[in-house]
């Protein structure tokens, strides 16, 4: 499990201190807060975080919107604006960008959080247009850039692939992944979840269950069952050439 990480570009220094207090309340992790184009991006490039708050009025700089598109040209993610004026014209410009969310400052911890959910959600969603139409909270977890995002009590937490030793069906239309550290449910059913997997990370090895393959200690074809550390996972018959070609190839 990770937290999610978060890169700021504040230049008022009471927006950014209360930023950085209720980022800390609500369990993410501030990678920082910067007042400067310059270093937003070189900070972006080298921590690729999983969202960005984007103030749209960062004094002697390019603006907020020209800085995002900066940023979706490295790699797309999620940016929330954030502004202190509520003027048409600077509403207009942002939303010209189609926004993952918009804050209006100060910014309070519920509308902060709700702007977090909406935004992940959204960039999970970009193909479903439809679905983001839709969007009332987080009802959903999603599978992104190599990780989940998870719903875990009131924030979202981050698990990523490299993390995950085995999924299970917990119950009708659930799952549940068991990390290395702790397990997680998810929102999902098994066939669902396998659609949106990495299949060279990923392999399913019965109808309940998919393994991560870099996490397989052995295989016994005589009781049928996969080891990973002390867990013994059943081997469906179906699914046993695969699971074997696929430890082949590694």
């Amino acid at each position: 499990m990770a937290k999610l990480r978060i890169l700021v570009a504040e230049d008022n220094l009471v927006h950014a201190s209360k930023m950085e207090m209720i980022l800390d309340e609500l369990g993410y992790d501030l990678i920082g807060i910067f007042d400067n184009e310059m270093e937003m991006l070189r900070m972006f490039n080298a921590t690729l975080p999983d969202l960005v708050i984007l103030d749209i009025d960062l004094k002697d700089t390019d603006d907020g919107v020209t800085i995002a598109g900066k940023m979706n040209s490295i790699r797309p993610t999620p940016i929330i604006f954030a502004t202190s004026f509520v003027d048409k014209e600077t509403i207009s410009r942002a939303l010209r960008t189609d926004p993952y969310a918009y804050l209006i400052k100060p910014i309070e911890k519920p509308s902060l959080q709700a702007a977090i959910e909406l935004a992940v959600f959204k960039l999970g969603k970009k193909d479903q247009e439809a679905s983001v139409g839709k969007f009332a909270g987080w009802s959903e977890d999603l599978v992104l850039n190599e990780s989940f995002f998870i719903k875990s009590g009131s924030k979202l937490v981050k698990v990523t692939w490299a993390d995950i030793r085995w999924i299970e069906v917990s119950q009708d239309r659930y799952c549940e992944i068991v990390s290395d550290k702790r397990s997680f449910q998810i929102r999902s059913s098994m066939n669902q979840l396998e659609e949106k997997l990495d299949p060279t990370v990923f392999v399913r090895i019965h109808r309940s269950h998919i393994v991560n393959i870099e996490k397989v200690d052995g295989v016994d074809d005589v009781d049928m069952v996969v080891e990973v550390g002390e867990k013994s996972l059943p081997l469906g018959g179906a699914y046993k050439n695969n699971l074997m070609n696929r430890l082949r190839l590694l």
